[in-house]
Formats: C-alpha cells, structure tokens, sequence
C-alpha cells in the first residue's frame, strides 16, 4: 500500500510542476493514503488542505496529523525526519537547522514545523539524557509561546509535560497536562488525565493515581486513539500494582495491553515489555521470562526506538543474563548501552556503588 502512497504522490509532484499547483501531503492517524493538496490555514484543532480535483476544501483534526511533506520543503527536511526516525536525534538536529535556514522567508507554516521538529528532537535526547532536559523544555516553551494556535500545539503540550516529569518539574509537568484539557478530543482529554495520574504516582501519591488510571480504563473507546489511551491507562493501573508489590495481578493487565495495543504504538508496547520484566524479575521464578520481555524492546526496531525504556531495559538485561549463565550476553548489554546511551541514568547505575 505504501508503495501506491509514494507513486502517486510522485505522479502528482510531476503533474502539479507543470500546472502549477502547490501540493502539500499530510500523513493521517488511521488512513490508508495521505491528504493531498494546497495546505489554506493550520490552527491548534485543525489542518485545511485545499484540493483542486473536485474543489473542496478537506479540514483534518489536527490529533490525526501525524507529519506534513511540504511543497517546495528544504531537501534537509526529508532528511531530518528520516534521521529523527532513526533516533539519531543529533544528525536530524544539524539538518534541520539547516532546512530552517533555506526555509527563511518562504512558508511560515511551513518553518513553525521544522522549528518544531528541532524542538521535538531536543526533547527525546532529553528523555534519555536527563542533562539536556532544561534545554529541551526551554526549547519547547519558546515554541509553544510562539506557535499558540499551531496544529501540534497540544502535541507540544504533551511532549513538555513529559520532558518535565522525567526531570522531576512536577509543577511543568501538571500545567502543560492541565492544559490537554482544553483540547475538543476525548482521546488529547484522556491524555492529560492520564499525565496528572503518572506525576501522581511519581510523587507517591499512589491512591490519587490509581483513583484517575481506574477512571479513564474504563472509558468506553470509540477511535484507535482512545484505545490507546485506555491501553496508556491500564499500563497505569499495572504500574500502581506493581507499586504494591501485586505482580501476578500487574503481568495480567499487561498481557491485556501486549495483546491490545496495535503495533504502531510503539511507546505502549514498549512501556509494556518493560514492566512485565519487571514484575517477572521480581517474582523471581524464572529470569529466562524477565530477560525474554526486555528482549522484545532490544530487537525490535520501532520498540528500541523509544530510547529512555530501550536504555533500562538493557540495564536489566546486562543484570539477568549472568543468571542463566550468559556472561557474554552481559558484556554485550553493557556494551550496548555505554554506547548508545552513555549519559543516561541506567548507564550510570552501572557504575559500582550506584
């Protein structure tokens, strides 16, 4: 299917040279092809994309928009969502300061986004080095300040809050969740309760948690999207158990959401592969079950793409594989994470007397 995607969209890059129309394609949240056309407005609920063939005008929510392919774009911004896509997160910083320059004077709209993209990149090498999360969060605030009715602007939201919370700002992390709130979709809603209930839980305040994880679990979904967010909140409600020392109940919830969650989600699978080691290593009864669950965020590409739970889950594996007798398996995981992630907190426990 992807392939009809790139052809077409090909066919017409060729087509509208000639004629002169401006095409932009938007890559939508549950679609089978992008959105083609003349991008008209963007605002922080919606993306108007102007088509020629019929002459109308398609509005899509702006919490279905997953990235743009602008016309006429820098050829570094191509380069630097593949980069991006790849976690190298440095790479894809230089190429789009290099696509922000050629970009200076042509489309805002256009620019806003690669200036976001360079504050989203910020973001997830501060998600597995804490050291840069005070620059990454200053980054985002001058986005957001900027771009206050801009189509990723709830998204920006929830990337600040999450930068904030991981580097402990709970006062950050509450606001920007606070501020999902706003937003006219259940599922963005669903989101900032589910962040209050996480800083919660963060801060001890167990109960608190568990009372918000219960209430969105049982929110009846009526898109992808708030399924996702149910299957985000049940991977609360395990965490609150797993906090209360209630594995076998904890893994239950989590092989719910493992068989749940579509495989483009990514982040709660991976969070999910996570905490079942957790609660298995725990048990303590087999570490061969613990060391196959953090293996499924080390092998697969899209899980290990989210770097802050591919750096603890081979923190637990260099810990496991000495007990079934893998001594080299330790060097590798060691390894790998010195290497990949070496600023960041799991790199350091390694150290002795950490």
């Amino acid at each position: 299917m992807k392939r009809v995607w790139l052809t077409s969209a090909l066919l017409g890059s060729l087509f509208c040279s000639v004629t002169g129309w401006a095409i932009d394609s938007v890559e939508r949240f549950g679609a089978d092809k992008p959105v083609g056309g003349e991008i008209k407005s963007v605002s922080k609920t919606e993306v108007v994309v102007f088509q020629k063939v019929g002459n109308k005008e398609e509005k899509i929510p702006a919490n279905e928009v997953i990235s743009i392919e602008w016309d006429g774009e820098p050829a570094a911004f191509g380069l630097a969502r593949g980069a991006e896509a790849a976690r190298n997160y440095q790479v894809a910083l230089e190429q789009l300061t290099e696509a922000a320059d050629d970009a200076k004077g042509g489309d805002s709209k256009m620019l806003a986004d690669i200036n976001y993209y360079m504050a989203r990149a910020s973001a997830k090498m501060a998600l597995a080095d804490p050291a840069q999360a005070e620059a990454a969060i200053t980054r985002l605030k001058g986005w957001l300040t900027a771009n206050r009715d801009n189509f990723r602007f709830y998204e920006g939201q929830a990337l600040l809050a999450e930068v904030a919370l991981r580097s402990k700002d709970y006062v950050a992390a509450d606001t920007a969740y606070t501020s999902l709130s706003t937003a006219p979709w259940a599922d963005t809603k669903m989101l900032g309760q589910i962040g209050q209930a996480r800083a919660a839980l963060a801060q001890n305040n167990l109960a608190e948690a568990q009372k918000i994880f219960d209430t969105v679990a049982v929110i009846d979904a009526k898109t992808p999207l708030e399924a996702a967010r149910k299957q985000q909140a049940m991977l609360g409600q395990a965490s609150c158990l797993q906090s209360e020392k209630k594995y076998p109940e904890a893994i239950k919830i989590l092989e719910q959401v493992i068989e749940q969650a579509d495989a483009d989600e990514s982040r709660i699978l991976a969070e999910a592969y996570v905490r079942q080691g957790d609660c298995l290593n725990a048990l303590g009864q087999n570490p061969k079950e613990a060391i196959m669950a953090y293996l499924h965020v080390d092998v697969i590409p899209s899980l290990a793409s989210e770097v802050d739970l591919h750096a603890e889950s081979l923190y637990q594996l260099s810990k496991l594989w000495g007990a079934v007798g893998q001594p080299g398996r330790v060097a590798e995981a060691t390894a790998k994470l010195e290497q990949l992630y070496p600023t960041s907190e799991w790199a350091k426990k390694l150290a002795p007397g950490t």
